[in-house]
């Protein structure tokens, strides 16, 4: 499980501009890894979404998982 210390640095990371610095310095190997873990930070952000979404339908009662529209 991830922290909520290591979270707060990777954003400092990316708001500093250290990602993109360090994107520049990378061979095309590596900007390809550095994307290709964005790209995984996304989807674990719209399975996030879907997750929490969820559970806060379910408890107003809006989401039925026995009778979906």
């Amino acid at each position: 499980m991830l922290n909520q210390k290591d979270l707060d640095e990777f954003k400092e990371y990316l708001s500093s501009g250290r990602w993109e610095e360090d994107f520049g310095y990378r061979t095309p190997d590596g900007q390809a890894e550095m994307l290709d873990f964005l790209e995984s930070i996304f989807e674990i952000c719209e399975l996030a979404d879907e997750v929490l979404t969820k559970r806060f339908y379910k408890n107003m009662n809006i989401f039925d998982t026995n009778n979906k529209k």
